[in-house]
């Protein structure tokens, strides 16, 4: 103890420079982590998509901003699956009618060239896995109160598998940021894919959780209460510009034709109503994004 103390004094002149190096090297690992922990930070990415449209409604503003940068983001939908008729039952069939489609094949086809058109829009990659929509599943979801309701225990097991089908992507690299819905709204398939999310940052990955649309616009009370439930299971709430890039949002969103005038039924002004909830959600800092950190706890099925 008396020799180290003793020997500090002679070597100060050569420690130093090796110290503030260190110091310099310390601080900026800590630097690009601090970035890399942020939600429009640079790098490999692959937004979430429970259904075709989500990521384009949601958060289509990052996901161009990312392109831009020469980020290569992938747009990768879970429950985008090939469903045989045998498993379309009437509530199926009465949301089919409500597209203006009769059979599951249409209405994949139609869907599956909308999200390709949004992604062409982005300038991203698309994937589509293939799960069952919530309204394939048999009579686990046979009406809308069930779909945005509680998920059903036996579909607990999803959620490591989509998650390790993730990491199997051929996009996956180290340091890929993973973005899931924050399940606004309550669909069955949204809490699915969040807690997706909720294993994988489980597993050390960089998870963030999408403010959900249109649910976040027409109801925004519903955050509340969701931000409530989800205490201790995310971080506070970031902000990512997209002033610079919303009019792409806009575009890709209309691009889902067979939605648009579902979904945004509520209003005759689809691109006002998303460009004001996303310049009231940045405030100064213009139009923007917003995300929650997922923490690494353990989800359902994990």
């Amino acid at each position: 103890m008396v020799a180290h103390s003793a020997g500090r004094g002679r070597q100060r002149s050569r420690a130093t420079p090796r110290g503030k190096k260190a110091k310099i090297m310390m601080l900026t690992k800590r630097a690009k982590e601090t970035r890399a922990a942020t939600p429009g930070a640079h790098g490999p990415a692959i937004f979430l998509s429970p259904h075709y449209d989500d990521v384009a409604l949601s958060c289509g503003g990052t996901v161009a901003a990312l392109v831009a940068a020469a980020c290569r983001p992938v747009m990768v939908t879970i429950f985008g699956g090939e469903t045989p008729e045998e498993l379309v039952g009437d509530f199926a069939r009465w949301k089919h009618r409500r597209w203006g489609y009769e059979s599951a094949d249409a209405v994949l086809t139609v869907r599956r060239e909308e999200d390709a058109a949004a992604a062409e829009i982005l300038g991203c990659r698309t994937r589509w896995l293939g799960y069952f929509d919530a309204i394939y599943r048999g009579e686990r979801y046979a009406a809308d109160g069930e779909l945005f309701g509680y998920l059903k225990e036996v579909e607990a097991g999803l959620v490591p598998l989509i998650a390790d089908g993730i990491m199997s992507l051929p996009e996956w690299e180290a340091g890929t940021r993973v973005y899931v819905p924050l399940a606004i709204g309550g669909h069955v398939d949204h809490q699915i894919t969040f807690a997706t999310g909720q294993l994988l940052a489980a597993r050390g990955i960089t998870v963030f959780a999408y403010e959900d649309c249109p649910y976040a616009i027409h109801s925004p009370q519903g955050v509340i209460p969701r931000l409530t439930a989800l205490a201790g299971r995310v971080g506070p709430a970031a902000l990512v510009a997209i002033e610079d890039t919303l009019d792409r949002r806009l575009a890709a969103i209309t691009a889902y034709t067979t939605q648009v005038p579902v979904i945004f039924r509520f209003t005759a002004d689809m691109p006002g109503a998303v460009a004001t909830h996303a310049r009231k959600t940045g405030g100064a800092l213009g139009a923007a994004g917003r995300y929650w950190s997922v923490l690494g706890t353990r989800s359902p099925g994990g």
